[in-house]
């Protein structure tokens, strides 16, 4: 269900020959955007499924607040996942994340291979997707693994490429549907925060340096081809 929009009203009594004095009218504009953004994705014919309905869990008490978006960073769900049903990988998730001492799930959407398009962590809430650089950032994740057999260097990495030798393919594409939602999406976010940059998750400060290959070299094409289609920038440089 909608979080509720929260107004408050105070009544006022009109006698004859007086003028009515402007009541002031406060709203939770914050719920009103969350619930903007959803329309807005909803008019582009994108299938959006708030977090009630794929059964998160609630989230800690305490989380930080955070506003004034202007960066998005792209992610992918990691080696370990393939193009399941989204709500069970949202689940799976949420569950890892929480088991790590994260407040909640730590993307703010996900999109799965069917191109639906999933709530994470409330908008209104800091995400935990970028480490040490989150104020002011939206994390998208993509429900699947977005990699290229040698990434990672490791045994998976080499069983992948041994796989890849003998004709057996490992490497996924993205579907139509996934990037047509992704591109909806930064499209409802554009249309209610001045979203500036938009990059991988490797290339925000500081993550190259923690080893990151996220999202993957499949998905950084993706990422430098919709930043030319959205005239996006990339993130921004390190501060020295």
């Amino acid at each position: 269900m909608p979080a509720p929009f929260l107004t408050q009203a105070i009544a006022q009594e009109i006698k004859p020959g007086e003028f009515m004095c402007p009541i002031p009218i406060t709203v939770n504009d914050r719920a009103a955007t969350r619930e903007a953004i959803i329309k807005k994705a909803r008019s582009l014919n994108a299938t959006f499924v708030e977090r009630s309905s794929w059964g998160a869990a609630k989230g800690k008490p305490g989380m930080v607040m955070d506003w004034d978006y202007s960066m998005i960073a792209l992610h992918h769900a990691g080696r370990s996942h393939s193009c399941t049903p989204g709500g069970g990988q949202m689940q799976e998730i949420q569950k890892g994340h929480m088991g790590q001492a994260y407040d909640d799930i730590g993307y703010h959407y996900g999109i799965d291979c069917t191109g639906q398009i999933f709530e994470g962590r409330d908008i209104r809430f800091q995400g935990s997707s970028v480490l040490k650089f989150n104020t002011g950032l939206i994390g998208i994740v993509l429900l699947e693994n977005l990699t290229t057999p040698e990434e990672g260097g490791d045994w998976v990495a080499k069983g992948r490429v041994a796989l890849d030798s003998i004709g057996y393919s490992t490497t996924n594409v993205i579907p139509a549907a996934q990037i047509t939602a992704l591109m909806h999406l930064i499209e409802s976010l554009k249309s209610v925060f001045v979203i500036k940059h938009f990059g991988g998750h490797r290339e925000y400060p500081g993550q190259a340096s923690e080893g990151k290959i996220c999202p993957g070299n499949i998905g950084m094409e993706l990422v430098r081809n919709l930043r030319t289609k959205t005239q996006l920038l990339p993130p921004p440089a390190p501060q020295e």
